[in-house]
């Protein structure tokens, strides 16, 4: 009966092990929770039964490949994609298998077994499940929590059952409780770490999704400001015009000049910094420049750019990451001073911010030299930032002279729109 319920109890994990290679594979299941659970029982039933009923290699071979193949299914409609990941998640569980009995026993086909090495062969695929999601992740530069630690829950596990089995200090039943109990131990450790996942990443998307909020909120004021000068204007034109033909038939040039400097006075619009066209970019360089000039003396912007130009959100994402860091560094000075300049030429962006900053420098978590405090959270954002300008197959720069900290960014985008001022200006 305990081997049963040992049995039990670790093809449950061995299937949420299962789902997770999924997932580290194919990504997030778009079929739903409901068609998941259900998958997953049907597989968990006739694993158990069948396993139980037979103890036979090719039934438990037929079995696994055909339940892992339709949890797949569950992820991607690909079936060489679905052939592959199956393949390869079962011949990781048959190794770990073959492991965890030629350490313990001598196994023929049809012999029953104690399901403690069935546990021990859980564990070693819960090692492999871990070391899996931490090369993809990396492979993939994905920014996720710290992993690999969890190794030393499923290693510790298995060496405290092999350390039971051959000094011989537990009686049959005594090791079955402890399996189960580590068993239980490292499911919720594996399901509370993966909680903490989620909900760091609803955390971080929550505040993406805020700044975007009040991106949008200030562009959005900014517009209807905008629209509203021009209202006036359009309505009250002909007047205008009727004073300009006035002024020019009474007076001459000079007072036309006044008049029509005053008329771009009250049509011009503070909150509207940057007004290259480009929606996307204007609402966060206007966003993010206006805190920087209600905080700082000196903003200098120079932005050319064209209004129809592709990869919007990478930009932003250098864009808000650069700027962040410099108005942080340079509120912290007496200076207070930001410089900044984005250019488009001939399928090539430039991007240079600078800023006044305390004269400390720090190596950042990403290998970036940075003036803030905060490296950690710097080389996130930084290491974000070398991404993008790899994946455009540009250059980056970060320099210091006399007391001014800069990042100085080239990109080459040849697909965007043909829109080309005369030069750079340097």
């Amino acid at each position: 009966m305990m081997d049963f319920i040992l049995c039990a109890v670790s093809n449950m994990f061995r299937i949420y092990l299962i789902y997770r290679f999924a997932e580290i594979f194919l990504g997030k299941n778009e079929s739903g929770t409901v068609k998941s659970f259900l998958v997953g029982t049907c597989f968990y039933l006739t694993n158990v039964i069948l396993y139980w009923k037979f103890h036979m290699v090719w039934v438990n071979i037929a079995c696994n490949l055909i339940g892992i193949s339709v949890i797949m299914r569950l992820y991607t409609s690909s079936v060489k994609l679905n052939l592959f990941v199956t393949s390869s998640v079962y011949i990781l569980n048959f190794g770990c298998d073959a492991v965890a009995t030629i350490l313990f026993i001598h196994y023929e086909d049809g012999e029953a077994f104690s399901q403690i090495y069935e546990v021990i062969s859980v564990f070693l695929i819960f090692v492999c499940e871990i070391m899996t999601e931490k090369i993809i992740t990396t492979y993939k530069h994905a920014e996720k929590l710290q992993n690999f630690p969890l190794i030393f829950i499923p290693v510790c596990s298995i060496a405290a059952i092999g350390i039971i089995i051959y000094t011989d200090t537990c009686q049959a039943l005594g090791i079955a409780i402890i399996s189960i109990t580590l068993l239980i131990v490292n499911f919720f450790m594996l399901y509370l770490y993966n909680m903490l996942l989620h909900s760091i990443s609803h955390k971080y998307e929550a505040k993406l999704l805020k700044q975007q909020v009040n991106i949008y909120s200030n562009q959005l004021n900014v517009i209807l400001q905008s629209e509203e000068k021009v209202k006036s204007l359009r309505h009250d034109m002909k007047h205008h015009m009727n004073e300009i033909k006035l002024l020019a038939n009474k007076y001459g040039i000079t007072e036309i000049q006044g008049y029509i400097d005053n008329m771009k006075e009250f049509i011009c619009n503070p909150a509207e910094i940057v007004s290259s066209g480009n929606l996307e970019i204007d609402s966060l360089l206007n966003y993010m420049l206006q805190k920087a000039r209600e905080e700082l003396k000196e903003v200098d912007v120079k932005v050319k750019i064209p209004e129809a130009i592709g990869h919007s959100f990478d930009i932003n994402v250098i864009l808000g990451n650069l700027l962040e860091n410099a108005l942080e560094a340079a509120r912290q000075t007496e200076e207070k001073q930001l410089n900044v300049n984005i250019q488009f030429y001939q399928g090539i962006f430039k991007i240079v911010i600078e800023n006044s900053y305390n004269g400390t420098l720090i190596r950042g978590k990403q290998g970036v030299i940075t003036s803030k405090k905060e490296k950690e959270s710097h080389g996130i954002g930084m290491g974000n930032v070398k991404k993008i300008v790899e994946k455009y197959g540009g250059i980056m720069e970060v320099y210091s002279h006399d007391m001014r900290f800069g990042v100085k960014l080239i990109l080459y985008m040849p697909d965007t729109e043909n829109f080309v001022f005369d030069e750079f200006d340097q």
